[in-house]
């Protein structure tokens, strides 16, 4: 081989090498999502072009601060949910007509805008309400629930305590 074989080689597996590392990455930052739930099932990761779609939405649609995170108190309405479970959340959302079968979205905090490189779940809002217990956990990462309609964001920030802004 010659010396731009060699280059060409390398400049591959190089590429292959960054390929790799980008979904070790991907596949932790998923275990890390996915964790809390007890079944995996109705869950899906939404691809590139949907991503763009919903965080465009997202970012138009929810206050976000410049210390990158969420400004809820610009939301016209603001509730906070101490000592989390299913049932009390869900009563909350049917009560205040945001219960619904559409689907939402789950991400973590650090994909806030201007971040991107984090995935977003998509699922049935009735799957992030049984597991919004192991969700609001503790150990568990600041998350986002995000529905489009109706619109509506919950804030997974503090142990055993979420916020709902709509």
């Amino acid at each position: 081989m010659n010396t731009n074989d060699w280059k060409i080689r390398l400049a591959f597996l190089l590429q292959k090498q960054k390929e790799k590392e980008r979904n070790d990455e991907l596949q932790m930052q998923l275990g890390w999502m996915l964790e809390p739930f007890s079944t995996k099932e109705s869950i899906m990761l939404i691809d590139i072009e949907e991503k763009a779609k919903m965080k465009t939405e997202f970012i138009t649609s929810i206050p976000i601060n410049e210390w990158v995170s969420l400004d809820l108190e610009k939301m016209n309405n603001k509730f906070v949910i101490h000592n989390v479970n299913s049932d009390k959340v869900a009563s909350f959302l049917k009560g205040e007509e945001l219960y619904t079968e559409n689907s939402v979205y789950l991400f973590l905090q650090d994909d806030l805008p201007p971040f991107s490189t984090l995935p977003w779940l998509k699922m049935p809002l009735s799957k992030v309400i049984e597991n919004i217990i192991h969700l609001a956990a503790e150990d568990s990462y600041q998350q986002y629930v995000f529905c489009q309609s109706p619109k509506f964001v919950i804030e997974f920030v503090e142990p055993d305590l979420i916020t709902i802004a709509w």
